[in-house]
């Protein structure tokens, strides 16, 4: 049975409580019983183009409850479109679509024509939100079940722009909306397309059909919409907004969704200058100058306000800014991703550099940095369960566990950008390259060291191993039965490995669990903790970490992290960062 026939088959509360994973009586409490105080915290942020923008943020446990809504109606979505195989129109809030493959649909025209709708959120009121669900022939629900979903989708009577929910409603309701105009762009032989509250309608045709908008009479620069056009919008619910309806030509600069569509979609110039700008400032002195919106408009014969560009050191709105550049730049690059690491686009360069001093030059604490995602879930419950180790790895706070110092996360993004994947091969050229990427910055806080956390087997010996690198680039030698608590690389760089174990002194993380927890069974399978598993008889690391470390954690035996544990702790009384203005030293330098 599909998703949205299990919701259409959901009668009341109780179905529909078990379709989104609660029970009835938790789904009501939320719904009807949680204060109005518990469910949303308010507050505005600036617009870009001026005023202020009113947010809705919702509080645990609504949040849950509406991104369960979300997921539940996404999945609902994708199997309508997959069954009727309609084309898209709307590129916002939708799985697989984005402002590129919006803009996409306008590229190289000769007309492209831009409204946007006034107020789009607050358009989709309460009855506006259960009547869709109820007479909508793709979802048809119960009315019980349509006033549910309007009662976790709302606030005073609307759709919150803040909610994880409000997306997907808002598109889908105006779904209407979307029939009507590209009945009217097809009548004039141009092509539609909607991202949110933004209409684009584009063409190549010699004149642009006055059906959809002319020329105003009264001011020659200016391109209106049409009566019958603006009459339809009206018609449908929503208002247009008159001060950002525009005309674009072939021969000027077009953007559809910020980006621009004259040949092939791509970021605007200008744009990506000046956040490559705001980076060379941050990589030279620790702070950029960051644009901010403008102000609201005054009153009738008020002074204008002014507003100049904020001085800040937050990477957070950079770090946006970088990541938007990456996504439509990433996409319009045609090369495979092999080729796209080994010779990177200058905008990739840039990127990878901002990741590069947001990971490991202006760090905010210690960072352990293992050889892969299983080893952050040991170390975390290790610091947590090991109370000796308290505050100098972390502490309880509230009930909950807060580190003193971070753990590396290995995403897709650090794969792909930082090329650092997890393994000792990844570790290997994050070492060899270390010194000199720390030659890019000027700006060299380096408050706090990073430690490399490997373990003491074939990976890191050898002749191609990472002893052997550290050896030749470093003259560190380091070998299985090295009993040093930590080997200083360069700069704040530092390797610790696991202790020596047995007559081999080889030794792995896993090693440090006590015998039970490692002879743990799932189903009738055992931990095998090398690369190599028997999946009839075998589980491997992945399922240790999530399904007995994770799991169990609580009553595990966590002490033969200590000697490891101290090992971190005595990197950590051993670095002192360089002093203000300072950078290598000339003997890192040299390295």
């Amino acid at each position: 049975m599909t998703v949205l026939q299990s919701l259409k088959d959901a009668q009341n509360l109780e179905g529909f409580a078990r379709l989104l994973g609660y029970k009835p009586s938790a789904l009501a409490y939320i719904l009807y019983k949680l204060p109005d105080s518990a469910k949303y915290h308010s507050f505005t942020i600036p617009k870009a183009s001026g005023g202020e923008r009113h947010i809705d943020a919702p509080l645990e446990p609504l949040k849950t409850l509406q991104r369960r809504l979300a997921k539940l109606l996404y999945d609902c979505v994708a199997h309508i479109e997959h069954e009727a195989k309609r084309p898209a129109l709307s590129h916002g809030f939708r799985r697989k679509r984005s402002i590129i493959t919006n803009a996409r649909q306008h590229r190289n025209r000769r007309y492209v024509f831009n409204l946007d709708l006034a107020d789009f959120f607050p358009t989709f009121n309460f009855g506006r939100v259960r009547g869709y669900f109820i007479k909508n022939a793709d979802f048809a629900l119960p009315e019980k079940v349509a006033t549910l979903i309007a009662q976790i989708a709302c606030r005073d009577g609307k759709l919150p722009q803040g909610s994880p929910c409000s997306p997907i409603i808002a598109d889908l309701v105006a779904q209407i909306l979307d029939v009507r105009m590209a009945r009217m762009a097809k009548q004039g032989q141009a092509t539609y397309s909607r991202y949110a509250d933004d209409l684009t309608f584009s063409t190549n045709r010699k004149e642009f059909a006055e059906g959809l908008a002319f020329l105003d009479p009264i001011d020659p620069e200016k391109w209106q919409p049409s009566l019958p056009l603006l009459s339809r919008i009206e018609h449908t619910g929503f208002a247009v907004n008159p001060t950002k309806t525009r005309m674009q030509f072939r021969g000027s600069r077009q953007t559809v969704t910020g980006l621009v569509v004259n040949r092939t979609v791509n970021i605007r110039a200008e744009y990506y200058k000046t956040v490559r700008s705001m980076c060379h400032s941050l990589f030279m002195t620790g702070r950029y100058h960051r644009p901010i919106p403008k102000p609201p408009v005054p009153p009738e014969g008020g002074d204008a306000a002014t507003a100049g560009p904020e001085l800040t050191d937050k990477l957070a709105p950079l770090e946006g800014m970088l990541n938007h550049i990456h996504y439509v730049k990433n996409l319009a690059d045609r090369r495979d991703d092999a080729l796209k690491k080994e010779q990177p686009t200058a905008a990739r360069r840039l990127y990878r550099d901002f990741l590069f001093y947001k990971s490991f030059v202006a760090l905010k604490r210690p960072l352990l940095m293992c050889e892969g995602k299983t080893d952050n879930i040991y170390l975390r419950h290790a610091m947590r369960r090991l109370t000796d180790f308290h505050p100098a790895l972390g502490q309880i706070e509230e009930g909950q566990f807060k580190p003193a110092v971070g753990l590396f996360r290995y995403t897709n993004h650090s794969h792909d950008i930082l090329r650092l994947g997890g393994g000792s091969g990844d570790i290997k050229l994050f070492i060899l390259h270390y010194a000199r990427l720390l030659k890019r910055f000027t700006y060299l806080p380096l408050a706090h060291p990073v430690i490399l956390v490997v373990d003491n087997d074939d990976g890191v010996n050898g002749k191609k191993g990472i002893f052997a690198l550290i050896k030749q680039k470093f003259g560190i030698t380091i070998q299985w039965d090295s009993n040093d608590d930590f080997y200083h690389l360069v700069s704040n760089l530092y390797l610790v490995k696991t202790p020596s174990r047995g007559k081999t002194h080889k030794s792995c993380i896993e090693d440090l669990f006590d015998k039970a927890t490692l002879d743990e069974k799932l189903g009738d399978k055992s931990f095998n903790k090398s690369n190599t598993t028997s999946t009839d008889t075998e589980y491997g690391k992945y399922f240790f970490a999530e399904k007995v470390v994770q799991v169990k954690a609580n009553s595990i035996d966590f002490s033969g992290f200590k000697p490891l544990l101290n090992r971190i702790v005595a990197v950590m009384h051993h670095y002192t960062p360089p002093l203000p203005a300072a950078g290598l030293s000339s003997n890192d330098a040299k390295k």
